[in-house]
């Protein structure tokens, strides 16, 4: 699988720079806030690590849940505000009628 999708980003890499060597990059395919996203998994992890006791399971996953909810709604609100044009453009898409 791993030889396959090898395979097929040379090929999109090849067939665009035959087109405009500017046209396409791989880490334009990303989304932007992939920093913010590895962050908040981070800090997720440390609050289990911290917060989360299996002996006292519920009063404590309460205090993750939230610690993980806030991290959810920060990401969210992130990747919103620096991919609002793509998120526009397939809310677009969605309304258009053939």
């Amino acid at each position: 699988m791993f030889l396959r999708i090898a395979y097929s980003g040379a090929f999109i890499r090849q067939y665009f720079q035959e087109q405009d060597p500017l046209s396409f990059s791989f880490r334009r395919c990303f989304p932007s806030g992939g920093t913010t996203l590895l962050l908040s998994g981070l800090i997720t992890l440390i609050s289990e690590r911290l917060f989360l006791d299996k002996e006292n399971f519920f009063p404590t996953f309460l205090i993750h849940l939230a610690v993980g909810l806030m991290c959810l709604c920060m990401s969210a609100f992130v990747i919103y505000r620096r991919e609002r044009a793509f998120i526009n453009r397939i809310v677009r898409f969605r309304d258009h009628v053939d």
